[in-house]
């Protein structure tokens, strides 16, 4: 595994053990993480739960294709690519990803196969992609013939 997804799935792991209530400390020592690691852990996991009370106090109503991509969990180089490419929220990449006339998010300046990668694991887990919850419908797609 590449750093890059070391660090992702730390990310992924930390969020998990946070929502069950562990404490930073705790976490850092189940994952075995450096303090500098831990530490970028907790920044993006408060800029994210900001961003989500900020939206909420904002308008109740909003969802999490209304949270914005520069206060995601995303690392700041692909946040950044994300907004000048214009893509304000996570809906806006959940409507691009969706649109098969549109290039694929590789396609876009700076963004390579792993951020791509990225950015799905992150909408999924906010389950923003089309389709991710039919799996007869996924399995049709590859299979046609069990349609």
């Amino acid at each position: 595994m590449s750093p890059f997804e070391q660090a992702a799935l730390n990310l992924e792991q930390a969020r998990e053990l946070r929502a069950s209530g562990c404490s930073y400390r705790l976490i850092g020592r189940q994952l075995g993480l450096s303090s500098s690691q831990l530490c970028h852990i907790r920044r993006a996991l408060k800029r994210e739960q900001a961003a989500i009370t900020r939206l909420r106090k904002i308008s109740p109503q909003a969802s999490a294709r209304d949270l914005p991509v520069r206060q995601s969990a995303l690392p700041p180089g692909l946040r950044e690519s994300l907004a000048n490419s214009g893509h304000r929220t996570l809906g806006d990449v959940a409507d691009r990803l969706a649109d098969p006339d549109l290039p694929r998010l590789e396609a876009l300046p700076g963004i390579g196969p792993h951020r791509a990668l990225l950015v799905r694991r992150l909408l999924d887990r906010f389950d923003l992609v089309a389709g991710s919850s039919d799996l007869a419908a996924a399995v049709e797609k590859i299979f046609p013939e069990l349609g």
